[in-house]
């Protein structure tokens, strides 16, 4: 069985939120960083399909294939 909150130094300081952090809203905050994140990488993605160039054909399946085909 676990111990109960004990006294912690208040001076500490954590990236995370320190000792027995619970924001109220991290539903919230996680699903708007999953949002941003997606959409950069989303960005990325597409940029980066529509810009490569290959001098031979592929020997296997490219996932960035995909994007161009659904452009063109």
């Amino acid at each position: 069985m676990a111990g109960g909150r004990y006294p912690y130094p208040k001076h500490v300081w954590s990236p995370s939120g320190g000792w027995w952090t619970q924001p109220t809203n991290w539903k919230s905050n996680t699903a708007v960083a999953v949002g941003i994140t997606a959409t950069i990488v989303a960005a990325a993605w597409k940029y980066s399909a529509e810009n490569e160039e290959r001098h031979t054909r592929p020997k296997g399946f490219i996932p960035s294939s995909l994007v161009r085909i659904a452009i063109n």
